[in-house]
């Protein structure tokens, strides 16, 4: 008998052992014990890191109340029981890093700790508004984002720091090794998953995490690699084909992050394996086509940006937003580098490496990193950080510089964005049937030297309405709250049969001009034949100037500005910083009212402070004009 358990216990040890060698031949970077990390990572970073894991060392880990899970099958509230989620992996993430940067196992603990929290105390690493029951089942389990990037965030501690795991207590590398891929890797290769088959955030930011707990936990050479780099090469392939040409994210600047920043960390983890564990078939070349598709892509999130870290915020995304850079820094890295022969390419690269330098100087990330760490997504990400941080010394010797958009059109989006010293405008066409669609076919927005004058409200915090039947009852998806008109007391309607037609865009040395007819963005009951709008930056006059042509009854223009409006004389009111609307006093009538947002992040990023200015004809006319003008 005592053979034959000391037969079972070598048996499982070379097991072990085996598996433990082949996950080691994926090394994108080196791991928790190679001295780069207390080296090449300066010394007031690392204590930054190190401070911060200090403040997660008494944390709790207590179970989330069932309660909490349920109460968004009961009254729609998914922020409860996401803000105690995320919080646990904020901890998680936070003494994994500090560990890393002090490497002396003072957080080695709780780090074990907080391992048997998730495999013991979570019956389901995701969240309540994605999972089909009430109650989570640990026998169904359902892959989604944020059970993905808990399986992602575990598999880089496990990288980093297993061996240091199992030397507090032997056997935990491997039960965390096997939940994982209970919980996320084999459901995602033997049950069939909608987010495969859809081009938007859930494709590439699922198979990001997926690829790269799965180059983690999987052995090399194994069946299991082999089936889980198949899935990530055809969703890739899927995302990439199905992605526009212009490379715009129709659901917000605010997704780019997780819509083409995470295709390329897809590839930017295959290249890291190409070289030690990655056959020939599955080393995903790009063809000449692709990567300018790839490029363009990255390009979206510098066309959007207005200027001090504002962005246009059409669809679901907020005003201001803050750039990870430590995806956007290796993004550009990657064009630049990777394209020598290719100049287009290597500037749209440069200007990505800029960005996320200038971002990183606007928050004293060299002294104080855990600032933009803890602003990485809704929970730290390990993977991304440690990947930026092993590029460290390029990042500090980039150039610091905000891009500004003086002429760019997505054609395929149909958003035009336009700038000079005083102004952006951005305008957009398009159909109400996009993802993440807000009912806005030829809104506009303008900013005068960076700050929001004409605006969108941008996205709210999600409940169970966001993403319902009733998601067109929430303000910031009607269309009457934005910049679009209210035609015969008819709101535009959401499906992809609502869209604009006629879309032009023009360029010139003197004016940026976008024109669209937006009455079919309206259903048949507002009696609209034609509405041409035409939106221009004037830039020999130095104004923003919009004219509307339609045949319609019963019109109001909705424009939806920041700060409260003030009649400065008839045909003249004055906005914010400055900037006067002029229009035609004999012909049109203009009132306004502040706007009533319900408490959350819409009414926190805009101050509580828009107003709705209505602009109405006197009499039965075909045409208004208005125009945006200020001092320089």
């Amino acid at each position: 008998m005592l053979v034959r358990k000391l037969i079972l216990f070598l048996c499982l040890f070379v097991v072990s052992f085996a598996e433990a060698v082949a996950q080691s031949a994926f090394a994108p970077f080196p791991k928790a014990s190679d001295a780069y990390w207390r080296n090449q990572v300066p010394k007031a970073m690392r204590q930054d890191y190190i401070r911060l894991g200090k403040k997660y060392q008494l944390a709790t880990w207590e179970s989330i109340p069932d309660s909490a899970f349920a109460e968004f099958r009961k009254n729609g509230n998914r922020t409860n029981y996401e803000a105690s989620c995320f919080l646990r992996r904020r901890q998680f993430a936070c003494l994994v890093m500090a560990e890393i940067m002090e490497y002396r196992g003072r957080f080695m603990p709780e780090i074990c700790k907080g391992l048997h929290y998730f495999l013991d105390k979570e019956p389901w690493w995701g969240v309540p508004a994605h999972y089909p029951k009430a109650h989570p089942d640990s026998s169904k389990q359902v892959v989604d984002l944020f059970n993905a990037e808990t399986s992602s965030m575990l598999a880089w501690s496990l990288y980093m720091l297993g061996e240091e795991i199992d030397n507090v207590e032997k056997g935990l590398t491997e039960r965390t090794y096997s939940e994982i891929r209970r919980r996320f890797l084999r459901p995602t290769v033997t049950e069939k998953q909608s987010w495969m088959r859809k081009v938007n955030n859930w494709n590439s930011w699922i198979t990001s995490n997926f690829l790269a707990t799965s180059l983690i936990c999987e052995p090399s050479g194994s069946n299991e690699l082999h089936r889980a780099l198949d899935v990530s090469e055809a969703c890739l392939r899927l995302f990439l084909k199905g992605y526009p040409d212009d490379g715009g994210c129709e659901e917000g600047a605010g997704y780019w992050d997780r819509a083409s920043a995470s295709f390329f960390e897809s590839l930017w983890m295959l290249r890291a394996a190409a070289s030690t564990m990655l056959p020939t078939d599955h080393r995903y070349v790009l063809t000449p086509a692709e990567e300018e598709k790839v490029a363009a892509m990255g390009r979206f999130i510098s066309t959007m940006h207005i200027g001090n870290l504002s962005f246009v915020n059409f669809s679901d995304a907020k005003v201001h937003n803050v750039p990870n850079i430590n995806i956007m820094f290796p993004y550009g890295a990657w064009l630049n580098s990777s394209h020598s022969t290719q100049p287009a390419l290597q500037k749209v690269g440069l200007q990505l490496m800029q960005f996320a330098a200038y971002v990183a100087n606007q928050y004293d990330y060299y002294r104080k990193p855990s600032t933009l760490f803890l602003k990485t997504g809704c929970w730290p990400t390990l993977g991304r950080e440690l990947m930026l941080l092993s590029m460290l010394p390029q990042l500090r010797k980039s150039k610091a510089l905000q891009p500004q958009t003086k002429e760019a059109y997505l054609q395929n989006l149909q958003i035009m964005v336009a700038g000079n010293r005083n102004w952006l405008v951005a305008a957009k066409g398009g159909t109400n049937g996009e993802s993440h669609n807000h009912n806005d076919v030829g809104s506009f927005v303008v900013y005068r030297k960076a700050k929001p004058v004409i605006i969108d409200l941008g996205r709210d915090i999600y409940t169970a309405q966001t993403f319902s039947s009733r998601r067109y009852e929430l303000i910031n998806n009607r269309s009457m709250y934005h910049n679009v008109p209210l035609i015969n007391g008819v709101e535009q309607h959401s499906g992809l049969q609502y869209h604009a037609t006629d879309v032009q865009h023009t360029v010139s040395d003197s004016a940026s001009i976008f024109t669209l007819d937006i009455a079919n963005a309206y259903p048949k009951e507002a009696g609209v034949s034609k509405w041409q709008r035409t939106v221009m930056l004037n830039k020999k006059r130095n104004r923003v100037e919009v004219s509307e042509h339609y045949q319609a009854h019963d019109v109001i223009i909705t424009l939806m500005c920041y700060g409260c409006p003030a009649m400065q004389k008839n045909g003249q009111l004055l906005l914010a910083d400055g900037v006067k609307l002029v229009y035609d006093a004999d012909k049109t009538t203009v009132a306004w009212q502040k706007v009533v947002m319900p408490e959350g992040m819409m009414k926190k990023q805009w101050d509580d402070n828009v107003y709705r200015i209505e602009l109405k004809p006197k009499t039965e006319v075909s045409d208004i004009e208005y125009r945006f003008e200020c001092t320089p």
